[in-house]
């Protein structure tokens, strides 16, 4: 994915998932992103360019992000969900 792609995941997931951006940097800086606050937001608005390490971090605490949200509002991981074939293990 290039660099544009992900500023526009960035910024399509922070709407879909009602984030705020502030939180999505903590979430970011957290795992070990190193661009400022600043930075960040001159990132997502399209001001800056950041390496691709920080990208690929930011894409990270963006899945985190919306799998906890996810299973906050119950909704279910694959790897819950039970699967039956007919005609199989019967």
């Amino acid at each position: 994915m290039d660099a544009d792609e992900q500023r526009g995941q960035l910024a399509r997931i922070v709407v879909e998932e009602g984030l705020e951006l502030w939180d999505v940097w903590l979430r970011y800086f957290a795992i070990g992103g190193s661009a400022t606050e600043e930075q960040f937001v001159r990132y997502a608005v399209g001001d800056v360019q950041l390496f691709p390490l920080q990208r690929d971090l930011i894409s990270v605490a963006l899945r985190e992000m919306a799998i906890e949200r996810q299973e906050a509002l119950g909704v279910p991981d694959t790897h819950v969900r039970s699967c039956h074939v007919p005609g199989h293990g019967e």
